[in-house]
């Protein structure tokens, strides 16, 4: 079964044998984890056995653990944190086992990056999914961004007039663990004492930080409205410059690298393991690689030169050539 966060209450009274909680959100995530751990505990299942999918992970140790049941608890959780959601052959076989065999004394949680439509096609998932719930960990945007928002809101017993909520949504968007951390300083410092947008200006920081490596990939994915947003934020903090040039040279560099040993029908490989690029950010590269013309890149690459030129004469940032040069990365501009 598939839901989302804010269904997943409904389903902890009664318990499923699997959970799969799988996106890049950290504070959602953590709070669904926590959530089925402190159901899990509730209802018996008091043993808690973590598994980490790192150089010293086994898929073995799956399935010797749900064997292994400790003396004094006949009862357990069983934890598989996923680095990547390609186990292979013998993940995807061990997973299987683990289903066929698995105890109702034992609970599989696994939780890990964001499931690509790809992922999501494999048996393995498949037969996790059909057993258990899945549950989908997205970044809220807009209004669902502003629905969640007020439920923060509810929750620490805040009373905020809608104005107030409006420039809360603004300031955090993008950043839910910031405006979960600012909600609870305020609930200590107001209780239930009405805030208008007056009163917020004066106790609330502007945290909706949205890094330089958000900028990156909303450049890579070709998302214009997302990096002009971003890049208006980093202005508004008055980032500082050579940070903001070595976002967009290092993308721009890479880009170019890998389209050069394309048309030459080189492996890329080896270029983004120099570049110690990742294999989900890969698949950004690699749709950004579709998208544009070394034409394009080459031409992106003239403006970020002049932007360097403007950084080394005055120390500042020529806005102007940062949004053209974000335009024709994202394809806005041709």
């Amino acid at each position: 079964m598939r839901i989302y966060v804010n269904q997943l209450k409904q389903h902890l009274n009664q318990l499923a044998p699997v959970y799969l909680v799988l996106g890049d959100e950290p504070l959602q995530k953590i709070q669904t984890v926590d959530a089925i751990r402190h159901a899990c505990t509730q209802q018996g299942f008091d043993e808690r056995i973590s598994l980490i999918q790192g150089p010293q992970f086994g898929w073995h140790d799956l399935n010797a653990k749900g064997q292994n049941l400790s003396l004094f608890s006949n009862k357990q959780l069983i934890e598989l944190e996923l680095t990547s959601l390609k186990p292979g052959q013998e993940g995807a076989k061990a997973i299987n086992e683990f289903l066929a065999h698995q105890s109702p004394d034992t609970i599989l949680l696994i939780h890990g990056p964001k499931a690509t439509a790809e992922a999501q096609k494999a048996k393995w998932f498949k037969a996790l999914e059909s057993k258990g719930i899945f549950v989908q960990i997205t970044q809220p945007e807009g209004h669902h961004f502003v629905k969640w928002l007020e439920g923060e809101i509810a929750k620490h017993r805040l009373n905020i007039e809608p104005q107030g909520i409006s420039l809360l949504s603004q300031m955090f968007e993008g950043n839910l663990l910031a405006a979960s951390q600012e909600l609870e300083k305020l609930s200590l410092q107001v209780g239930q004492h009405a805030l208008d947008v007056a009163g917020l200006k004066q106790r609330v920081t502007n945290q909706s930080r949205f890094s330089l490596f958000e900028l990156q990939d909303a450049l890579l994915e070709g998302h214009c409205d997302k990096a002009l947003k971003v890049l208006v934020s980093l202005q508004r903090e008055e980032v500082e410059p050579q940070l903001l040039f070595w976002a967009f040279n290092r993308e721009l560099s890479l880009l170019i690298n890998l389209k050069q040993a394309q048309s030459q029908k080189h492996s890329l490989s080896p270029l983004y393991q120099q570049a110690r690029v990742w294999a989900a950010r890969q698949k950004l590269f690699d749709a950004a690689l579709r998208r544009l013309s070394l034409q394009t890149l080459l031409r992106s690459l003239a403006i970020l030169s002049d932007i360097e030129q403007s950084i080394k004469l005055s120390y500042d940032l020529p806005w102007d050539k940062l949004t053209q040069l974000t335009l024709t990365i994202t394809g806005d501009l041709d």
